[in-house]
């Protein structure tokens, strides 16, 4: 390889194809971005480690990754992971910044955060990047997001969801289009066309395209390619590894290639089939612990089985009401913790019995909830109890 010629410097190998390698450009991918989408098993993921293994010398790289598939890669190339649900958003938008200050890969994890936080602390991270001065454009950065469509989705699931949606959108496609001349070579990897924002797609310039089964995501990955829709049908015929490359920093004209193997091992590979293990039937209900799951029994209450006025009318006139209210006013000055039985008998000086009952009487009208009737039995308020009682301060039992 000549290295006086930066163009060949610059381009990593990341498969083949009929007419020999194929290579990534990585000064035309700083211009252009990357878009690879194939459905689940195409591969996917697996292209995204292979780029990322080839060109991390090249670049500092970032790895941004929903499913925490990805941690062994970061320990290949010397990256630190960061756990988003241990960051705060702001904390992330600084730690990118950092980054590009000090040439620091980095792995975001955001697995266990919800969708919601998912896309905040991701769009937080994204505007980061972006933020940095002028003076720091040349410490340039190839940014590798895996599942984009978690990121930026094409639609809200709920109408909630609308203004989280609306970040995540307006920050990918910032960091998509304004991305080159600060230096951030874009890399989204999806498994659904159909899920992913246009805006986002529309600034991406090159293009690796593996199986599709859906019609839309057949649809629009023929748009990008420029078939017709009888080439387009091969989509749904390629086998794992296969993908048409097309784009400015791979092939001029959209062409079959199989990616090569990895290096590091994708960790969210398809486990392979394993059938049951062979247990008796008491072995199996001894290791599910099913006896101590067992719904408790409704205690029989006779006249607290009706609503409304007449509920009221049966409690007012139950035997244990009295100590049931009292029961109730010593569980509010602790709420939201619970008290055992024993404690509940030691507060109001009656048998552990007579608690008992009360508790039944309780249990019935939904004032509170509570375990088996034992000595160790635990109760406390009812979830809407709590809830008005609320701004009361916590105190001990006396």
């Amino acid at each position: 390889m000549d290295i006086e010629n930066p163009t060949e410097r610059n381009c990593v190998p990341i498969g083949r194809h009929y007419a020999g390698p194929l290579n990534l450009d990585l000064d035309k991918l700083l211009a252009g971005r990357l878009l690879i989408q194939g459905t689940s098993g195409a591969g996917k993921s697996a292209t995204l480690r292979r780029i990322i293994e080839e060109a991390f010398e090249y670049m500092t790289t970032v790895i941004v990754d929903p499913e925490a598939e990805f941690a062994n890669l970061a320990a290949h190339i010397g990256a630190t992971t960061i756990k988003a649900t241990e960051i705060t958003a702001d904390g992330l938008s600084a730690a990118a910044l950092r980054a590009r200050e000090h040439r620091i890969p980095l792995h975001i994890d955001l697995s266990d955060l919800d969708p919601e936080q998912r896309i905040i602390k991701a769009a937080a991270f994204f505007s980061g990047l972006m933020s940095a001065p002028a003076e720091l454009w040349a410490n340039t950065m190839l940014v590798c997001i895996d599942e984009g469509h978690l990121l930026a989705p094409h639609l809200a699931g709920r109408a909630q969801d609308a203004e989280t949606r609306r970040l995540g959108v307006a920050t990918l496609t910032d960091l998509c289009s304004r991305g080159r001349k600060r230096g951030l070579a874009t890399i989204v990897a999806t498994q659904r066309l159909a899920k992913l924002s246009a805006s986002v797609t529309s600034e991406l310039l090159n293009f690796l395209v593996g199986l599709n089964v859906f019609d839309r995501d057949v649809k629009r990955a023929a748009d990008f390619l420029g078939f017709s829709a009888k080439d387009a049908e091969k989509l749904r015929t390629l086998a794992p590894g296969e993908f048409y490359a097309m784009g400015p920093a791979l092939e001029n004209g959209a062409t079959l290639a199989k990616i090569d193997p990895t290096i590091t091992r994708h960790i969210g590979a398809t486990p392979e089939l394993i059938g049951s293990a062979d247990h008796t039937a008491a072995e199996a209900e001894a290791l599910l612990a099913l006896d101590a799951m067992r719904a408790l029994p409704q205690p029989d209450r006779g006249r607290l089985t009706v609503k409304g006025t007449r509920a009221l009318d049966a409690f007012l006139l139950d035997p244990s009401a009295t100590l049931a209210i009292a029961t109730v006013q010593a569980l509010a000055r602790i709420s939201p913790n619970a008290t055992t039985c024993s404690e509940l008998s030691a507060h109001t000086g009656r048998e552990r019995t007579d608690i008992h009952d009360a508790l039944d009487t309780l249990t019935a009208i939904g004032a509170i909830e509570t375990t088996h009737r034992e000595d160790t039995r635990i109760a406390r308020l009812s979830a809407r109890l709590r809830q008005k009682n609320a701004h009361v301060d916590l105190v001990a039992l006396a």
